[in-house]
């Protein structure tokens, strides 16, 4: 390859005209890779190789102007519907909480929540593909050694650390976003890196069914399905063309082992009382009873006639039931319709990614953040067999409110910058519990 300061000059002060730092690099290579190409065209028609440089960068014209057109042409392209949409559920939520605590109290775990979206939305996505793998195996001994360590409190694991507790059932929001980064790590390894691929989904499915959260072990199950599916397809493994529609079916065992683990735990007692609620007027089915009657009270828009003072625990579970009661049943619909609206976006501008560590990303913080939403909705409306989370943004519970404002930071983050992402080489990795080498 010639060499020359002309051509590394040059694009130096075209670099400086950059305002986006974090698009430099890959615009730079370009033009310089351009450069070189032009020179070696004129160094093939006879030219020496200074005259041959000076050539190519006159042909390409004035430095400055060159760095202000590409400066204009690379920004980051801010995603203005999910951002704008996450910034209202959030002055939403805290709206909704303060309200219902009659007190100011929640103004500051929404102000944490605004600090942590911010932080992943201008945070560098890039570093999570370089550490993939020991993220993944450090946030699964994090996660064992909390469950060992956690006490049940309501029939579920809490991890105390006085003064502060964690709900382990919350685990299910990160763990969809660590799985992806094992995936993305699986590079190139062929049948080996599918079935590692395969195998990494059950240590957290086992977490959460200790925890036990059923409806997180099915958000987590339905995610990670869906991410190792599209490995599958755009062949990230490398997989030989005559094994891949054979691995196409390896996905249908996570549905599989979520759904026969989540109706294992429904007790026979429980799914009754779920399909007659009235013949349980003390514990559960009475809870059933009322969801459902208050929402039958609601009207279509505006305040409905239910009294929610009998309804437990409802800023924490059943917040969406006092939104139904103040604003009614369409603007419930206008709210699932905007969720749904801002899943699906996502999906799709993330199914565009060029790069597989942003659509691993983006499909796990959108599957998530839409199926722990409905999963909440079903509940509130009376229906819901197994226990829920949160809804995003505007339910109590502080674990909830920091995992989703940092995981859809992240995820905006990718649709911001992603054009300039770019897939790690395959490395080198010396880890003797899985026995990965990539070569």
């Amino acid at each position: 390859m010639p060499s020359n300061k002309q051509i590394p000059d040059y694009c130096r002060q075209v670099a400086e005209q950059i305002r986006w730092k974090r698009a430099c690099p890959a615009v730079v290579q370009e033009l310089e890779q351009h450069l070189i190409d032009q020179q070696e065209a004129y160094l093939d028609q006879g030219y020496g190789e200074e005259e041959a440089a000076r050539m190519a960068v006159e042909q390409m014209g004035d430095a400055r102007q060159v760095g202000q057109a590409l400066n204009r042409a690379h920004r980051p392209q801010t995603p203005w519907f999910p951002l704008v949409a996450t910034v209202g559920l959030l002055l939403m939520g805290a709206l909704l909480q303060t309200t219902l605590a009659q007190q100011p109290m929640p103004l500051i775990s929404y102000a944490v929540a605004a600090v942590l979206f911010s932080a992943g939305y201008f945070c560098n996505i890039s570093w999570l593909g370089k550490h993939a793998m020991e993220i993944y195996l450090g946030v699964l001994a994090f996660s064992t050694v909390m469950l060992i360590e956690s006490e049940p409190v309501d029939g579920a694991a809490v991890f105390q650390l006085s003064p502060m507790q964690l709900q382990l059932c919350y685990l299910a929001l990160v763990f969809p976003v660590v799985y992806g980064l094992f995936l993305y790590g699986m590079k190139g390894l062929r049948t080996r890196g599918m079935v590692y691929g395969a195998l990494a989904y059950f240590p957290f499915a086992l977490i959460l069914l200790a925890v036990p959260t059923m409806s997180g072990l099915l958000i987590y199950t339905f995610a990670a399905w869906a991410m190792l599916a599209v490995t599958i397809r755009k062949n990230w493994f490398s997989v030989p063309g005559r094994n891949r529609i054979r691995n196409i079916f390896v996905p249908v065992i996570f549905p599989a082992f979520a759904l026969t683990g989540a109706f294992l735990s429904v007790k026979g007692t429980r799914l009754q009382v779920f399909l007659s609620p009235w013949q349980d007027s003390v514990d559960t089915g009475r809870v059933y009873c009322l969801l459902r009657d208050a929402v039958a009270q609601a009207s279509l828009w505006g305040e409905g006639r239910a009294d929610l003072s009998v309804i437990p625990t409802l800023s924490e579970n059943y917040v969406l039931l006092y939104g139904i009661q103040r604003f009614g049943l369409g603007a419930f619909a206008v709210l699932m319709l905007l969720i749904l609206g801002i899943g699906m976006f996502c999906i799709v501008r993330g199914m565009q990614q060029r790069t597989m560590l942003g659509t691993l990303l983006v499909l796990a913080a959108a599957l998530t953040f839409v199926l722990q939403a409905f999963a909440y909705a079903y509940a509130n409306l009376g229906y819901g067999l197994w226990d829920t989370l949160s809804f995003p943004f505007l339910s109590r519970g502080n674990t909830a409110l920091l995992l989703d404002s940092l995981l859809l930071g992240c995820m905006l983050s990718v649709l911001r910058t992603g054009v300039w992402l770019r897939d790690a080489e395959p490395q080198k990795y010396g880890i003797k519990l899985l026995q990965i080498e990539k070569r």
